[in-house]
């Protein structure tokens, strides 16, 4: 288990985001830089789009939506979003 996996993620006041086909194309506000997620990202991000989900809510969502193992999903998402924290498109509680 992560130690990220008690946070609770949000997205932050400082971005905007469009769909795209099955792609999310993301503006930071502050830093006027575009961004662009993929299928599984764009998954991550639409969930986080409904409300703030723990790490352990969006792997469970990866997990059940694609095929890919628990250890693997943990990996990927965790990496994704210390890159989205990073980059202040997404914020956590902790």
């Amino acid at each position: 288990m992560s130690e990220s996996s008690g946070k609770e993620y949000r997205l932050s006041s400082a971005q905007v985001s469009s769909n795209v086909a099955d792609e999310v194309v993301i503006l930071n506000h502050d830093k006027g830089v575009y961004y662009g997620l993929g299928e599984v990202g764009a998954a991550v991000w639409s969930a986080l789009e409904s409300g703030p989900k723990t790490f352990d809510e969006l792997c469970t969502l990866v997990t059940e939506e694609y095929e890919v193992d628990s250890t693997t999903c943990e990996a990927d998402v965790s990496a994704l979003l210390d890159e989205l924290v990073r980059e202040k498109l997404v914020e956590t509680d902790a």
